[in-house]
């Protein structure tokens, strides 16, 4: 699943601009399904199998979207202000690189006065290289992603958007072995989770379905000073039971621990 995973990963689209990432997927999955569409927000959906009578219709879904950042500013002399496109912590962005829409690449610096604290978002800028703001090829609203590139560490596998092109590639290698069965299943590839679970959320009302699991990342507590969580990288899948915005059916929570036992 390699080089699936690092077509996917190192694709551009954040919240909102998935459409390249979206074409990837619909070129893997036209050739699997019985059905594909694309509704109005964005999200793909890919039919396989008829509900028998005693079947059931399924939707599993993972998100295409990745987080990213919107121009908000241009400064006189080139620089671009910007604000998020989902959870992005500054933190770990300073001296990061990004790519725009229209491919311009620049780095992520902090004023001079918040290099020795904690910066918000409001203490960055981006260099695209520019001197003045008649030169620059960024305008407000244009809108970027991270650009890391994709790395095998050891046994492990790295990249910008990991969240949450892994559960896509899982989807798609589902599909591929899924040659009968007596439900309707539904794969969505849904837009717009990095700000605010849209897309799923309006697939779901639109296929109404029986069940439904998503398939996403979370954190591990296998890391120094983690927080103390049974979840570790590498010993196989969590089951969500709660987060802040949701409460897992413990119907389904039952089923997947007693098919995981």
């Amino acid at each position: 699943m390699k080089a699936l995973i690092q077509k996917l990963v190192e694709a551009i689209g954040p919240s909102g601009y998935e459409d390249a990432v979206r074409q990837i997927v619909l070129d893997e999955v036209k050739p699997l399904a019985d059905d594909v569409r694309v509704d109005a927000l964005g999200n793909l959906i890919v039919r396989k199998g008829q509900q028998s009578e005693h079947g059931q219709r399924i939707l599993l879904a993972a998100h295409l979207d990745e987080i990213g950042i919107i121009a908000t500013h241009i400064e006189d002399n080139g620089f671009v202000r910007f604000t998020n496109v989902g959870f992005v912590r500054s933190l770990a962005n300073v001296a990061g690189r990004v790519r725009f829409l229209n491919g311009v690449q620049g780095l992520v610096a902090v004023d001079q006065d918040s290099a020795t604290s904690l910066p918000g978002l409001d203490k960055l800028f981006i260099d695209v290289g520019a001197t003045s703001r008649a030169d620059c090829p960024v305008k407000v609203g244009d809108v970027a992603a991270f650009e890391r590139p994709f790395l095998e560490l050891g046994d492990r596998l790295v990249a910008k958007s990991m969240d949450n092109r892994i559960s896509v590639a899982i989807l798609i290698e589902t599909l591929r072995g899924l040659a009968e069965t007596p439900h309707e299943v539904n794969f969505v590839f849904s837009v717009q989770e990095e700000v605010g679970t849209r897309g799923a959320t309006t697939a779901a009302y639109a296929i109404d379905p029986d069940i439904a699991l998503a398939v996403d990342v979370t954190m591990t507590g296998d890391t120094p000073k983690a927080a103390k969580m049974a979840v570790s990288l590498g010993k196989g899948p969590a089951i969500k039971v709660r987060d802040s915005g949701m409460l897992a059916d413990p119907r389904l929570v039952r089923a997947m621990v007693a098919t995981a036992e």
